[in-house]
């Protein structure tokens, strides 16, 4: 077990003495847990208006009717049903679970269903990193100023598709493996279990793995006092790599993975996987979460912590590379940067008056659970959602999607002929899927691992409107083209004579292919 700098804690310095709470004020007094759990559903449906925001990108749309999919046929895809591009072609539905998980929500109580399913599973994960850095020692105030961080990092990721889930699953395997570091327990035996769960909820699952290995490492870097710790951190870490493999795919979907991570086109041209803009908004608080956990590393390599040291510096290089990692790493690096932070400042005698506060504070909060406030929470969340629903308000923005020029499309019923092949843009690909129920086949969507390079390249070339453009459209068989109306590409199709706009809005328009053959 890893030695910490010997620090008299906090905890040594409050009073022996019983904190007695009556039944009822513990029932109805919120703790730190259940205060954070509620604010933060709150937060993300109504405060953030996630019933419009978890929507935002259109591939919850393609996930979900995949998940519906798998759900009537009891049968995860092996091939491409969405697309016309890559009709038939093998496909990875590598987080086919959480599809069936969002498809089950949304066959249950529709858009409204998944926009609770997603605030839920970010509201666990905000309790659960709170509730992870408590146990590891950290100061009450440190947790609360950390929750803050973290829900202004992930909400960057705010979305309803399956990386959400990833998010829990992967403070679960942390807080095992962290606790076992600390204690040794028959915990770390739940591992592969939990990472098989993991291999069939979302593509990140060799994290859970590669987390075993950095603290097997960190172990051996005790010496001989961490080499026990570090073979059972091996040996874990072995036996979850392998139990990875279980899922509808086999070792495929692991050499399907390292293919797309390697694929540097799609990651230099896919913006989740270029690095964040700090001049986006709410740059902030990435830039103190980034902040805390550099403090943090240098925190736990001063107090021997090799394991969630290197842990740390991992997640700082990948939060720097892409974007789309910062929230996962938000997510696991806070609890550990709290902990560390909170021993630091344990040795600094000024602290010691607002560390025992918080301790007699913690002491109070570990004797009341907030049932009330959470039973409260989830009520009002439900009502709610259902009130925003009534009123059109849960799903997909009209504001962002072509609702309108779908609209056109279902009466021309374009979507029920087979032929009738239309061209529009990934970040609608999705939707598109969705508001037909697969039934509107596709150029392409968010589905980059699955087109590849060279379809992308070749759509680009439309979207960009390049040379051969409309060549391009020719060799497809694209006979309608929709497009946002203020978009480069709207303005070519006015001024070619194969094209007429056959419908317009705010939002998109609708072009048709002049003398094309009616599809039947």
């Amino acid at each position: 077990m890893s030695g910490y700098s010997q620090v008299i804690p906090a905890r040594e310095w409050v009073s022996r003495s019983e904190v007695r709470v009556s039944a009822l004020a513990a029932w109805l007094v919120p703790s730190v847990g259940a205060a954070i759990f509620a604010v933060t559903l709150l937060h993300v449906l109504f405060l953030s208006e996630g019933t419009r925001v978890l929507f935002r990108d259109s591939d919850a749309g393609w996930h979900i009717r995949n998940g519906e999919a798998i759900l009537t046929s009891a049968s995860v895809p092996r091939v491409d049903a969405f697309s016309y591009t890559h009709a038939g072609r093998p496909w990875f539905a590598w987080e086919w679970l959480s599809d069936a998980v969002l498809g089950a929500a949304h066959q249950t109580a529709g858009p409204s269903g998944v926009a609770l399913l997603a605030a839920l599973v970010i509201a666990l994960t905000a309790w659960g990193s709170a509730r992870l850095a408590l146990s590891l020692g950290g100061n009450l105030f440190l947790t609360a100023v950390a929750t803050v961080l973290l829900l202004g990092t992930t909400s960057i990721h705010w979305l309803a598709r399956p990386h959400i889930f990833s998010w829990f699953v992967a403070l679960v395997f942390l807080a095992i493996a962290e606790h076992d570091r600390r204690r040794p327990s028959r915990a770390l035996y739940w591992l592969p279990a939990l990472a098989c769960l993991w291999a069939n909820l979302h593509g990140s699952f060799l994290l859970g793995p590669g987390i075993l290995f950095l603290y097997a490492v960190g172990e051996w870097l005790q010496g001989r006092e961490g080499e026990r710790a570090g073979r059972r951190f091996a040996v874990a870490c072995l036996a979850s790599l392998a139990a990875t493999f279980i899922n509808p795919y086999g070792w495929t979907l692991h050499q399907h993975v390292f293919a797309y991570l390697q694929n540097t086109y799609l990651m230099d041209h896919i913006s989740e996987f270029r690095s964040f803009s700090f001049h986006a908004s709410g740059a902030i608080y990435v830039e103190l979460f980034l902040l805390a956990a550099v403090l943090g590393a240098l925190a736990l390599i001063r107090q021997g912590a090799y394991g969630p040291a290197l842990l740390a510096f991992a997640l700082l290089h990948l939060s720097l590379y892409s974007a789309r990692h910062l929230p996962t790493s938000a997510v696991l690096l806070l609890p550990l940067c709290v902990a560390a932070l909170t021993r630091e400042a344990e040795s600094w005698p000024r602290l010691r008056p607002l560390l025992a506060y918080s301790e007699r504070l913690r002491a109070i909060d570990q004797r009341v659970c907030g049932v009330a406030l959470v039973a409260l929470a989830l009520v009002a969340s439900v009502v709610g959602v259902r009130g925003l629903a009534r009123d059109g308000r849960v799903g997909f923005h009209p504001a962002q999607f072509p609702a309108g020029a779908a609209d056109y499309i279902e009466q021309r019923g374009l979507d029920q002929r087979v032929f009738a092949r239309i061209f529009a843009k990934d970040q609608w690909g999705g939707y598109l899927i969705y508001r037909f129920e697969g039934r509107l086949k596709v150029f392409v969507d968010g589905r980059s691992d699955f087109y590849g390079q060279d379809l992308l390249e070749t759509y680009a070339k439309v979207v960009e409107v390049k040379p051969g453009w409309n060549a391009v459209l020719k060799q497809y068989g694209v006979q309608f083209v929709l497009t946002p109306t203020d978009h480069a590409l709207a303005s070519a199709l006015e001024l070619n004579r194969d094209w007429k706009r056959v419908y317009t809005d705010s939002v998109a328009a609708v072009f048709e292919r002049i003398g094309a053959v009616p599809a039947t």
